[in-house]
C-alpha cells in the first residue's frame, strides 16, 4: 500500500510542474460555430497535439462536451457545468474555480462559453487565449464589434498579463472574404485573426458522429487543421512572452477581495501595458506606437492578416 501511496504522490509532484495553456472559446450569441469549434479544437490538441487536454463546457445546451462524448472515443475528459447563479460576483468566482480546478493537471483546457450581460469580464483573466468566432455579415460583424468594447478594458490592462485576443472568421465562404470584411472596421483591441473556417454544410451532419478531422482532405477538416495550429502557434507565443513579464506585488489581482469596479481600476491605472509591441500580435501595424494617436486599431487586408498570424508555411 505505502508503495502506491508515494508513486500517487510522485504523479500530483510531476503535473504540478504542468503549464496548461488554459483558451476559452466565446461569443455573444449562437449559430457561429463556437460549440463545432470547441469541441474539433480539443480533440486536435488530443489527439494531433498529443496534449492532455480537457473540456469544460459552460454552455446550457451541451453541444460541445456532448460531441466529444458521443462521436467515438477520445482522450479528451469533458464537463458540462450550468452555472446558473447570475449574480456577477457569485458567478465569477465559481467559474473561476470550475477553471483552476484543471490547472496543473492536464497541457490544454478549453472553455465553451455563450457570453450574457450578467457575467463578470473578471473572468478572461483565467484565460491565456480568448477566442471569439464570428461570421463576416455586416450585422455579425457589428455585434462583435459591441460586443468586444464591452471587455475591451480587459485586453487594454496597463498591468499584469492580459489574455491574447484571436478573432476567428467562421463559417464563411471565399466571396465573402473576398470583399475583406475586417479592413473597414476599427475593433478597440489588439487582436489575431485566425484563419476563416469555411462554410461546410456536411460539418452538421458530423454531429455525435464523427470530428473534422476524421474526414480526411474535406475542405473543413483543412480550415480546422490551419485555425488549430495558428491557435496553438498564439499560445506559444502568449505563454513566452507572459514569462518575460514580471508582475508586481501591488498590481496582482486578489478576486475574493475586491469587486469588478476596483478590478477596472487597477486594469487602466497608469502602468507597464501587455500590448501594443510587446503583445503576440505579430506585425507593426498592430503595434501601439502606429494606433496611440487615434485609439483604435484598423486592419490592413485579410490576405495579410492571415500571413502574419499563420507565418510562410
Amino acid at each position: 500500500m505505502a508503495y502506491y501511496s508515494n508513486t500517487l504522490v510522485y504523479i500530483v509532484y510531476a503535473d504540478v510542474n504542468m503549464d496548461t495553456l488554459r483558451i476559452l472559446v466565446v461569443s455573444q450569441k449562437g449559430g457561429v460555430g463556437k460549440s463545432t469549434l470547441s469541441a474539433n479544437l480539443s480533440v486536435w490538441f488530443s489527439e494531433k497535439a498529443f496534449k492532455s487536454t480537457v473540456l469544460l463546457d459552460l454552455d446550457p445546451h451541451g453541444s460541445s462536451s456532448t460531441w466529444v462524448r458521443e462521436a467515438r472515443s477520445s482522450d479528451v475528459v469533458t464537463e458540462h457545468c450550468v452555472l446558473d447563479d447570475f449574480d456577477a460576483r457569485r458567478w465569477l468566482i465559481d467559474c473561476r474555480n470550475r477553471v483552476r480546478r484543471y490547472l496543473n493537471k492536464v497541457e490544454v483546457l478549453i472553455c465553451d462559453l455563450t457570453w450574457t450581460a450578467a457575467m463578470d469580464p473578471e473572468i478572461l483573466y483565467e484565460f491565456d487565449l480568448v477566442v471569439v468566432p464570428t461570421s463576416v455579415s455586416s450585422i455579425e460583424l457589428s455585434a462583435t464589434t459591441r460586443f468586444i468594447e464591452t471587455i475591451d478594458w480587459v485586453f487594454n490592462s496597463k498591468v499584469g498579463i492580459s489574455p491574447t485576443l484571436l478573432l476567428c472568421p467562421s463559417r464563411v465562404s471565399e466571396a465573402e472574404l473576398a470583399t475583406d470584411p475586417f479592413s473597414a472596421r476599427d475593433f478597440s483591441v489588439p487582436f489575431m485573426l485566425l484563419p476563416p473556417i469555411y462554410n461546410d454544410d456536411s460539418v452538421r451532419q458530423l454531429f455525435k458522429k464523427q470530428f473534422v478531422f476524421d474526414v480526411n482532405e474535406s475542405l473543413a477538416s483543412q480550415s480546422y487543421s490551419r485555425c488549430a495550429q495558428s491557435i496553438q502557434q498564439a499560445g506559444t507565443i502568449h505563454k513566452q512572452t507572459a514569462r518575460a513579464v514580471k508582475v508586481k506585488f501591488s498590481d496582482r489581482r486578489f478576486l475574493d477581495t475586491h469587486n469588478t469596479k476596483l478590478s477596472r481600476y487597477m486594469a487602466e491605472k497608469p502602468g507597464t501595458r501587455f500590448s501594443g509591441r510587446d503583445a503576440p500580435i505579430g506585425k507593426s501595424e498592430y503595434s501601439e506606437g502606429n494606433t496611440v494617436a487615434k485609439g483604435r486599431k484598423n486592419l490592413s487586408g485579410l490576405s495579410k492578416i492571415l500571413e502574419s498570424v499563420i507565418g510562410s508555411k
